[in-house]
């Protein structure tokens, strides 16, 4: 029987361009539009969030109960580079002020309410963005041919699909894919008890009990009994089923090889046509270059253009600047730029950092982004106590997230765990070199070639190891600060990673690299499409 793929019908909480938080934007927006390329007909279900400006045009209304409560949802749907998009509004969605958490401001005026600490109705919001799907598909009576869930706030679907008497019989033939983002701890969405879990869900006790694990049910456990799980890299896919990482999973992994559940891994893509340094419509930067021919000039104009924003009362809504950067000759630029979470390994960032300043005089940090309020609170620290050296950026903007990485000779990327990671595509693409701990998808930096890996002993995580690595990678700007020609930036500001010969042969090799490929296209036709007939076969 041959298979027949025509619709994807993609579920989401976040997507570039419409609500951003983390990693999971780029990848539902990328391989959206890849698949419509690819001539697929794609459909994106996401909630309109009180903060996103984006609407479309209303289509109809449906009340759908969830723990006993019935609430009204308004679906209005609009059409973006050739995807379409249902947008999910309800009062629930339109009060938030960011996709996941709390803002300050809500932090004012919502009773225990915490920036940057996750929402407390969280389990109904995923719920009615994903009985929301079902309700789409009764109303319109159609189901695709492939449903696609978006990490664990979507991972209970095709549980809801296959048992729900109202929806099982339109998506007895459709394809499901659960893709886990992250598994660690405060992301799998886990729902604490089965009394709990069945009065959220509306599922039968049967299916809940087979999710149970330490007490609570288990999304990503579910949904294996009901679709195909994937994650964003082959390194990360290997961690999730071996039960040696259980303390970055709490253990999952460990029932991952215990159930024998299987996890593809497909590494994200990137595409580069949304970050093209060359033009500045597309990076969003102040001025051009092209890394990947060895003209980077732009590249440190770039530099003296965001010093002078550090150091100027310019404000940006949303963002709040601690420190600044004095330039030097032999100035040494290393960055961060993520989430404040304690994932990304950012008190041995700081520790690191603490050495390289100490025991470097040009070293110059810059920390840009928002999150755990402990861990923004130490890099305030340190932005006083090294005034001149190390400036932290705190929020988000997307212009100066990305300056931020562009300016720099080096971005740090310490993560205990990182299932895959674009900051070190993002780098590459702008000329930056990564540097990072060898871990998960950013495994899939090549040391030497693309950026820099580090490994530690066992599972600890010696800021000593990194510092002395940094200290090592500057060493050599250093010593080239005085031999700085025309092509690079003035002297004033630092020589830069493309005074050093290896280093800017590596520059362009990396930029070449992820430019050819790891662009999205490829891989959804090398992997997701194979994946998705795959699938379907046996449903045939």
């Amino acid at each position: 029987m041959s298979i027949s793929l025509k619709t994807i019908w993609l579920v989401t909480r976040e997507y570039a361009g419409i609500a951003e938080a983390g990693g999971v934007k780029n990848v539902a927006c990328s391989l959206a539009e890849g698949l419509a390329r690819a001539g697929l007909s794609v459909t994106v279900f996401m909630p309109r969030y009180g903060f996103s400006a984006c609407e479309g045009e209303r289509l109809f209304t449906a009340e759908i109960a969830i723990a006993g409560e019935s609430s009204e949802v308004v679906f209005s749907a609009l059409t973006i580079h050739g995807v379409n998009v249902i947008l999910v509004d309800s009062p629930i969605f339109a009060e938030k002020h960011a996709v996941y958490v709390y803002t300050e401001a809500e932090s004012l005026t919502i009773p225990g309410a915490q920036r940057g600490k996750g929402h407390f109705d969280v389990d109904v919001m995923n719920m009615l963005l994903q009985r929301a799907v079902l309700a789409y598909a009764s109303h319109t009576a159609t189901a695709p041919d492939v449903l696609h869930c978006q990490d664990a706030h979507t991972a209970i679907l095709p549980a809801l699909a296959k048992n729900d008497p109202d929806s099982a019989g339109l998506f007895s033939r459709t394809a499901c894919v659960v893709t886990i983002h992250n598994a660690g701890a405060g992301y799998r969405q886990t729902i604490p008890g089965l009394t709990r879990a069945i009065h959220f869900t509306g599922l039968p006790p049967a299916v809940l009990e087979r999710a149970l694990f330490n007490g609570n049910v288990e999304p990503f456990l579910l949904a294996a009994d009901y679709a195909t799980l994937t994650t964003v890299s082959p390194w990360y896919a290997n961690e999730l089923t071996d039960s040696r990482f259980d303390h970055f999973s709490e253990g999952l992994s460990g029932e991952f090889q215990c159930r024998s559940i299987p996890v593809a891994g497909i590494t994200n893509g990137i595409d580069y046509h949304r970050y093209d340094p060359r033009d500045i419509a597309c990076s969003l930067l102040p001025f051009s270059f092209d890394p990947s021919r060895g003209d980077l000039a732009g590249k440190y104009r770039c530099r003296s253009d965001f010093l002078e924003w550090l150091s100027s009362s310019t404000e940006i809504p949303g963002i709040t600047k601690f420190g600044t950067l004095t330039p030097g000759s032999d100035s040494v630029y290393f960055s961060y730029h993520g989430r404040i979470a304690w994932q990304k390994g950012l008190d041995v960032l700081e520790k690191a950092a603490h050495i390289v300043l100490d025991h470097l005089d040009g070293a110059r940090f810059i920390i840009l982004g928002q999150g755990d309020p402990v861990l923004e609170a130490m890099f305030v620290r340190l932005s006083q106590r090294y005034s001149g050296r190390l400036a932290y950026v705190r929020g988000y903007e997307r212009t100066l997230a990305r300056e931020a990485v562009a300016i720099s000779d080096f971005i740090v990327l310490p993560s205990l765990f990182e299932p895959c990671g674009l900051e070190d595509f993002i780098a590459q693409i702008f000329g930056t070199i990564p540097v990072a701990h060898a871990v998960g998808g950013l495994r899939k930096i090549e040391t030497g070639k693309t950026g820099f890996l580090y490994e530690t002993e066992g599972y600890s995580h010696d800021a000593a190891v990194l510092a002395r690595l940094l200290l090592d990678l500057a060493e050599p700007i250093v010593d080239a600060s005085h031999a700085v020609g025309d092509g690079f930036a003035s002297s004033s500001f630092g020589a830069g990673c493309a005074a050093v010969p290896e280093y800017a042969a590596m520059i362009r090799h990396a930029a070449e690299t992820v430019q050819t490929l790891s662009n999205w296209d490829s891989i959804i036709s090398d992997q997701y499409l194979p994946l998705y007939r795959k699938i379907q076969s046996v449903l045939a």
